[in-house]
């Protein structure tokens, strides 16, 4: 079916709203296009510097990270992969050893799954780069230890040569969507550190 429609998408959704909009909204918006800008200005020149392409797994960010760095034409020229595999079955399906998911393992938010995140996806992908995050954002907690790791999250990078693990302390204060944002806030600057570190041409 052939939808024609007149005005923009922004003044149908503000009309499908019912033209709600609230400070919060504002925030969440005005973070996007700034993570954007810092993008498109700081990371990924550098990946076109470097000719190095990269894949992601992103388990907190869920595909927020993917967005931001595919903003440009061309982006499949370095941008391979990104994926969100949330549950266990997922996870283990791209290679994640079970034992790193049991209750009396590492679990899910930790370094130790985070790295093999990151490895496996640039493995599967054949990419330079595998990039993973993972980690617990504030919920209606269900166990002490879920309690425990709320607030958490793990970055990794890695290559063949080199892989670096970065530890993250949410602001609790900050709403799900703005915690989104500030991990993905993290993620662009451990990348542009990281390909900074590398013997560019």
């Amino acid at each position: 079916m052939l939808r024609i429609t007149e005005g923009t998408y922004l003044d149908k959704l503000r009309h499908s709203l019912k033209d709600s909009t609230s400070e919060y909204e504002s925030l969440v918006g005005e973070g996007y296009s700034l993570l954007h800008q810092y993008s498109q200005r700081f990371v990924i020149p550098l990946f076109i510097k470097a000719k190095k392409t990269i894949s992601t797994v992103e388990l907190t960010t869920c595909g927020l990270v993917s967005d931001l760095l595919t903003g440009i034409s061309g982006a499949s020229d370095y941008f391979i992969l990104g994926i969100t595999p949330y549950t266990s079955e997922m996870k283990i399906k791209l290679g994640l050893s079970p034992d790193l998911l049991t209750h009396d393992g590492p679990g899910t938010v930790s370094p130790q799954s985070a790295h093999a995140l990151a490895q496996k996806v640039r493995q599967y992908s054949k990419s330079d780069i595998g990039l993973a995050e993972t980690g617990m954002l504030p919920t209606n907690f269900k166990s002490r230890r879920t309690q425990k790791r709320a607030g958490e999250v793990f970055l990794a990078i890695d290559t063949i040569t080199k892989n670096t693990t970065i530890k993250l302390e949410l602001n609790m204060e900050l709403s799900r969507l703005l915690m989104r944002q500030e991990i993905a806030w993290n993620v662009l600057l451990a990348l542009e550190d990281f390909l900074k570190a590398m013997d560019l041409p």
